[in-house]
Formats: structure tokens, C-alpha cells, sequence
């Protein structure tokens, strides 16, 4: 179970309601538990806000961002939450920020900071808003020479900068050359740079692409600036032709190191291109790195003789991989199959192998995963074009992968372009779009898969997809109101996603009981080694330990009387933060808290039918100095209770009691947060108590005060005896002091009312002054609290 400290807490923008975002990705958008209103949370990094998502890679993701300080827009790399707690990827990924920072190109993209947020080491950096050179690649296949060349001499440019740093890249592929809105090169993720100061180094891992990773890599030899110089070649390469240098059907460190030595010279598989051009790349991509171009500037003047050989002779058209494509299938009927990716767990046709090179044992690679080759009855050849199958693979890898990173929506979004993608096919496509609705609901969206059932099913009317295929009959099932009581299923690897999406249909419509057995059966589906469908049987366990959570506490008789009920409200807040999975597991804690809420609201009603003796006018008054006392004693919650049980007649003593409580409440709230945010390895921070003893460092934080080591050690000091300036100074410390979001302005409010509650009147009128500037609503609220405590905005 977590601590209070562990916790990261939102709140909903709409009723206030608090929420626990402690599992959730920085940037995701919430349902309220209470009102159902969506809330996107996380999204402050330090003065940072983030407005968007860029791209998603393995490491880390990419976001669009907002510095409110300076006021531009900037890109925001995250390293991911698999890799946030490996000490070996957050030195890489602080290195590279380094790294790139101290380079000052304009063909380099710009480092401006970097820090950690909710868990997360990110960068801060120049916002390139164009395409990839990957993407360029994707959308014109084969690049002509007057396209490439240009570019080429900007990325030449770049990376004899960072040589002049004394680095090389180790990872120069078309989806880090980026372009910028003028189509300026900007070279990106230096995260696999090495540090050469001139000379040679030698890497402890191989993580780069196979299609552009330089022979010496594979071999384990030194590296050094004439290994970017192959990856470049390789990169124009690809750029150029339309296709990458070497097959991506190899499986093996051994089998990519052998298909470097049989490349074929760039003229033989794109004969249209100048012989100035080929000789650029040719020479570039030399398995010996002595063969290759000397320095950076022996290859811009070969460059430039190809440059100046388009312009004296002209270009000629490429011929895209389509139609070499079909010329293969003829001369290759019989070599290339279908390779269905059934270990893979989508059975997509593909004859291309995702690749991913480290350095395990004695050097072997871990490779995608394959069945054995089926050939399609509609295409007897069997042929696939290798750049789809490249990509579908690449869909397959990535969406899994988000699933097991809780990234539901990144998930959804790739299931659906796989569903829609015409070179998938059936019913694999569908299938693919109920791994989608599957997203939707580990998400806590049913609305949204529903919806998605609807389009899948559409999808296959469309597709002419016969309604006797389990995927069908599933889709039905799933679209129904009723629970599904016969499971029943589907073979091969795809039983799996048939019974998770039937175990999270009856989960979600509440009925725990009939969803547990079916989850069981996703816990033990046998699977291959090292499928994606594995993560199914992950996320299975995780209900299966909510569902043993929830058991005990869904039986249990309303108290009988108010404390006895809140002290269960507790309870429940501690089995809410222990809850893994979203949707019907918290709905499920909510509703018997609101249950309790309503018990308490109506056994105060009872009492108060019950009271014979109605407080006078004076007793109010009482009821003030008693406030004030408690208020003193930061013992907001009996504060507020204490004037919210006063009958009262008078208008202007509700308006003043109302205000007070207000003030209160907000008050609680605010120290009730800095309590949750406080991690357990403890802030160093300079904070005074009332009796004017110092301390210098927060070890921790408990329900009404927290643990501060000072001269004599570590003692608990509670909130009423810490001065309300160092309070202040916690609450600037842990939170970024922005008006621009609705939870900077939520924070900065609870601030002022506990500022003007323990004396500090000025101050808080001068935060609320720049707050009601930005908040109509605060604007309104405090001037009515003013009004009745008879003082001035």
C-alpha cells in the first residue's frame, strides 16, 4: 500500500473532487470519479506545461510544451516509467541532454534544461514542428538527388560540429533528422553519443538500427567519427533508392554483420542516380573505416562534385519500391513466404523482422518473434513488400509495449491504425480493433469502447468479413447490454485477447464475480516466449489482486454513528490508493464512499431533528473565539465543523460563517496536499518553527505535521508549530507558482486562504489581487469573503 507521501494528487477541474494520479502518465486525460468530467492531469513540469503529444519511442516520449516563464514553445522528451528507476538510462538520458547542450549548431536541435517530474527525468529542448526524414521517406518513397543532397551538406554540417565537440552520434538514422518550418536539418536523440575527444571509444552496448549501424559496432571495435560517417551513408541510402541497404529479413547479430559485407552498390538498385551520387554514398558506407571519407570535409566535396553534377546534367525521376517491389515477387516466386506473426500474438503477414540489437552472452541479438511460413490463398506468391511489413511489425512492438507502460491511449491509437491500415489483413485488422476497445477499458473509458465496438464492427461489414469468424461473434458479445455467461473463445494466440476483452466487459458492467474466473484464464493462456500477448497475462493479475482488495470491503453494514462512518471514509482512502487497475475498480471504492458520505449527511440530519434547544445568537460568538483557537492549533477540520453545526438567523453572520468556513476548509486542503507530495527521501530546505528553532532538511511528512531533522536531530513538528512563511516556502517548493492552469490556480487559492487564516493578510491579498486578475470565479468568491469579514479586497 502506499504512503501518503507516495502519492501524486489531482483534482478535478470541474467539482474539485480529489483524485489519485499516482500510476497515471504524465499528460493523460482523467474521468472524474464523482462528476465524470475529464481532467488532464500531470501536465506541469517545473515551469513547463504540457499542451500535446509529439512521438513515442522505446525510451521516452515526446511532448509539445509550453515554457510559462519565457514564454515559447518547446519540445519535452520524457524517459519512460520502465527506464525512470534504471540508473544506467537515467545517466544516458542526463548525458544526453548534456551532451546535445553543448553543441551550438544551427543544424543541432537546442538543449535548454533538464529535471524530473512525477517520477519522470525529461529534456527540454528547441520545438521542431516538421517532418522526419522517416517520414519524408514513408510519403515519397525515393527521394530525388535535388531533394537529398542539399539536406545531406546541412547534416554533414551538424555532425562535424558535434566531431569539433568531440562526439559522435552512434545512431544517425531518418527518424533523427528532423525539419524544421523553412525544411532546415535539425539533427536529434544523442542519447547513444559517445564522448571521443578526438579519438576512438568503444561502446559498452549495441543499440542502434539495424539498417545504419556501421560494421565496426557489430563487431565490438572502436568507433569513432567515420562510424556517423556510415550511418549517414546508410541513411542517404535509404533516402535515395527508397530502400534500406540490407534485407530486414536477417535475425541475428551474426546474419546483420554478414549483410553488411554484400551490400549492393547504390547504382545497382537505384541506376537513375548520377554516378557523382553514388561514388558519395558508396564511399560512405566502406566496410573499413580507413576506406571511408577521411574527414567531414573530403565528403562535403564530394558532395558538392554531386550537386554540381545534377545541376550541369539533370535529374532523373525515381522508381518507387512499389513497382521494384512487384519486379522482386517475379524474380524471387518461391523465396519470399508470408511469415504470419503468430508468436507474435496478431498473426500479421510480414516477411520483415524487427530487430533488436544488445549486446547478450557472446553477442547474439534479440530478434522479433516468427511462426513458420504460411503462404496466403489470395496471394499464392506470398510475396509482402518488405517496407509494410517492417512497419506493421514495428505497430505490432510499439503497442504492446504501451499497454505494459499503462499507456492506454498511445495503445488505442495504434490498434485503430492497424484496423484501418489497408495492408492489413483480414481478420488479423480486426483483431486489432478489439485489442483497441481492450485499451479503451484499461483505460476506465467504457463509453469509448463501446464506440470502438461499433467501428469495429462497421469495419468488418466493410471488409466483408463473414459473421461465422470468432472475431465476429465476439464483437457482438461485447456490443451486447447483458453479461457474457458463455465465454467461449477462439485458437491460437489470439484466444488470449478474446477472453481479456470478455473478462473486462463483465468487469466493467460491474459483475467482479463473472469476471474473475475469465481473467484466471488469461493469468495461465499459454503463449510463446517472449510474445507482446504476454502482457495480457500481466495486466490479468492486476485485476485478480484489485478483486481481492475490493472482496472484504463490499459487504460490510453502514455504521451507526458519524465517526464510526468517517473513520471507514479512511479506510477507503487507503484501499483507493492501493487499487492498480482504473475504471469499475475505483468506481466501485467511490460509490461506497459516497454511500458513507450520504449515511453521515443523514444521521447529522437526524440530530439535528432531534436537538430540543436551539442555539441562540451569542452562542455564535463563542462559537468565533473557539475557531480562532482551533485554527491556531492548525486544527482546521474541527474548525470548520464546529461552525458548520451553528444555527444561525442573522444574514450577515451565515455570509461571515460561510466565509470562515471557506477559509478553513481551503486551509486543510492545502496542508493535506503538501502532506501527499512530500516523497519519503525528504527535501533539503531551510524552514523555522514559531519558537524560532531551525531545521534544514524534511525527512518526511505524517497526518498533521512532519519530520524535521534539525540540530538535535529528527523530531515531528506539528503544522501549528511551523512558521506559516516556511509552510509557504514548502508549498512554492513543491509546486510550480503558475496562474495559467486550473490546478496552479486551485493550489494558489488554497495558499492564500492559509495565508490569510495565520495572520499573513497582506501577502494574501496580494496573490489574491493576481489571481482574480486570472479567475473570475476566485475573483467572486473572495470579494464575497471580504465583504463579510468586513475587509477590504
Amino acid at each position: 500500500m502506499n504512503s501518503a507521501s507516495d502519492l501524486h494528487v489531482a483534482h478535478c477541474n470541474s467539482c474539485g473532487c480529489q483524485m489519485d494520479i499516482t500510476p497515471i502518465s504524465p499528460y493523460t486525460n482523467v474521468a472524474c470519479p464523482d462528476c465524470g468530467e475529464h481532467t488532464r492531469v500531470k501536465c506541469e513540469l517545473g515551469h513547463y506545461v504540457l499542451t500535446g503529444r509529439h512521438a513515442v519511442g522505446g525510451m521516452s516520449k515526446v511532448f509539445s510544451a509550453r515554457d510559462v516563464t519565457l514564454k515559447r514553445d518547446v519540445a519535452i522528451k520524457l524517459l519512460n516509467e520502465d527506464y525512470s528507476g534504471d540508473p544506467v538510462r537515467v545517466e544516458r538520458f542526463e548525458q544526453e541532454a548534456l551532451i546535445t547542450a553543448a553543441i551550438s549548431h544551427p543544424h543541432i536541435v537546442r538543449v535548454f534544461t533538464v529535471g524530473n517530474a512525477w517520477g519522470h527525468y525529461y529534456i527540454a529542448m528547441e520545438m521542431v514542428t516538421g517532418e522526419s526524414l522517416e517520414q519524408k521517406i514513408a510519403r515519397k518513397d525515393a527521394l530525388s538527388e535535388n531533394d537529398v543532397l542539399p539536406m545531406a551538406a546541412e547534416i554533414i554540417d551538424g555532425l562535424r560540429a558535434a566531431k569539433i565537440a568531440g562526439l559522435i552520434h552512434r545512431d544517425v538514422k531518418p527518424g533523427n533528422i528532423l525539419f524544421d518550418v523553412s525544411g532546415n536539418v535539425k539533427i536529434v536523440d544523442f542519447g547513444l553519443a559517445l564522448v571521443t575527444q578526438g579519438g576512438t571509444v568503444k561502446a559498452d552496448e549495441i543499440w542502434a538500427t539495424p539498417y545504419y549501424v556501421p560494421p565496426e559496432a557489430l563487431d565490438g571495435r572502436e568507433e569513432d567519427f567515420r562510424s556517423d560517417i556510415y550511418a549517414l551513408g546508410a541513411t542517404l541510402y535509404h533516402t535515395l533508392s527508397g530502400r534500406p541497404p540490407i534485407s530486414s529479413e536477417v535475425k541475428t547479430t551474426k546474419a546483420v554483420r554478414s549483410a553488411k559485407d554484400s551490400v549492393l552498390p547504390l547504382a545497382e538498385v537505384a541506376p537513375w542516380l548520377k554516378a557523382e551520387t553514388c561514388y558519395l554514398v558508396d564511399k560512405a558506407m566502406a566496410l573499413e573505416p580507413n576506406d571511408r571519407f577521411e574527414t567531414y570535409k573530403k565528403m562535403d566535396e564530394a558532395l558538392q562534385l554531386a550537386r554540381e553534377a545534377t545541376q550541369r546534367q539533370g535529374v532523373s525521376e525515381p522508381i518507387h519500391s512499389r513497382d521494384r517491389a512487384q519486379r522482386r515477387v517475379k524474380e524471387r516466386s518461391g523465396v519470399l513466404k508470408l511469415v504470419f506473426f503468430g508468436a507474435v500474438g496478431l498473426l500479421f503477414a510480414a516477411v520483415a523482422i524487427v530487430i533488436y540489437i544488445n549486446n547478450i552472452g557472446d553477442g547474439a541479438m534479440s530478434t522479433g518473434y516468427v511462426s513458420d511460413a504460411v503462404l496466403d490463398e489470395k496471394d499464392p506468391v506470398g510475396a509482402y513488400d518488405p517496407e509494410d511489413a517492417q512497419k506493421i511489425a514495428m505497430m505490432i512492438s510499439r503497442s504492446h509495449d504501451c499497454l505494459g507502460r499503462h499507456e492506454y491511449d498511445n495503445a488505442r491509437k495504434i490498434f485503430l491504425k492497424m484496423m484501418n491500415d489497408p495492408v492489413v489483413r483480414e481478420p488479423n485488422a480486426s483483431w486489432a480493433g478489439i485489442e483497441a476497445v481492450i485499451a479503451a477499458w484499461l483505460e476506465g473509458k467504457p463509453a469509448d469502447a463501446t464506440n470502438i465496438t461499433k467501428e469495429v464492427i462497421q469495419h468488418m461489414n466493410n471488409k466483408g468479413v463473414p459473421a461465422s469468424e470468432d472475431v465476429f461473434k465476439l464483437s457482438g458479445k461485447l456490443l451486447s447490454q447483458g453479461v457474457i455467461s458463455e465465454v467461449g473463445g477462439t485458437k491460437g494466440s489470439m484466444g488470449v485477447v478474446y477472453l481479456m476483452a470478455v473478462a473486462l466487459k463483465n468487469w466493467e458492467m460491474g459483475v467482479m464475480d463473472q469476471a474473475v474466473p475469465v481473467f484466471r484464464m488469461v493469468k495461465k493462456y499459454r503463449l510463446p516466449r517472449g510474445s507482446p500477448l504476454l502482457v495480457y497475462r500481466q495486466i490479468a493479475g492486476r485485476y485478480l489482486v484489485d478483486y481481492e482488495r475490493l472482496i472484504p470491503h463490499r459487504a460490510i453494514q453502514l455504521p451507526e454513528d458519524i465517526e464510526s462512518s468517517r473513520l471507514r471514509i479512511s479506510e477507503l482512502n487507503n484501499l483507493l490508493n492501493s487499487i492498480q487497475t482504473l475504471g469499475r475498480s475505483r468506481s466501485h471504492v467511490r460509490t461506497w464512499q459516497l454511500r458513507l458520505h450520504r449515511h453521515i449527511k443523514h444521521l447529522k440530519h437526524i440530530a439535528s431533528q432531534e436537538s430540543i434547544v436551539e442555539r441562540k445568537a451569542p452562542d455564535y460568538d463563542d462559537a468565533k473565539l473557539k475557531f480562532r483557537a482551533l485554527v491556531t492549533q492548525a486544527k482546521y477540520t474541527e474548525a470548520s465543523e464546529l461552525l458548520r453545526d451553528m444555527v444561525i438567523n442573522k444574514k450577515h453572520d451565515k455570509d461571515e460563517r460561510d466565509s470562515l468556513i471557506y477559509l478553513s476548509d481551503s486551509a486543510d486542503t492545502f496542508l493535506k496536499t503538501l502532506e501527499e507530495v512530500i516523497p519519503n527521501v525528504g527535501v533539503k530546505i531551510d524552514l523555522v518553527g514559531n519558537d524560532g528553532e531551525k531545521y534544514q532538511r524534511i525527512a518526511n511528512s505524517k497526518s498533521g505535521g512532519l519530520t524535521l531533522q534539525g540540530a538535535a536531530g529528527e523530531t515531528f513538528v506539528p503544522w501549528a508549530r511551523i512558521s506559516p512563511s516556511s509552510v509557504l516556502s514548502i508549498h512554492q517548493r513543491a509546486f510550480s507558482q503558475t496562474l495559467s492552469t486550473p490546478v496552479g490556480q486551485r493550489r494558489t487559492e488554497q495558499a492564500i486562504c492559509f495565508a490569510w487564516l495565520t495572520g499573513m493578510k497582506d501577502k494574501a491579498k496580494l496573490a489574491a489581487g493576481k489571481l482574480a486578475n486570472e479567475n473570475r470565479n476566485f475573483r467572486k468568491r473572495w470579494n464575497y469573503t471580504m465583504q463579510a469579514l468586513r475587509e477590504k479586497p
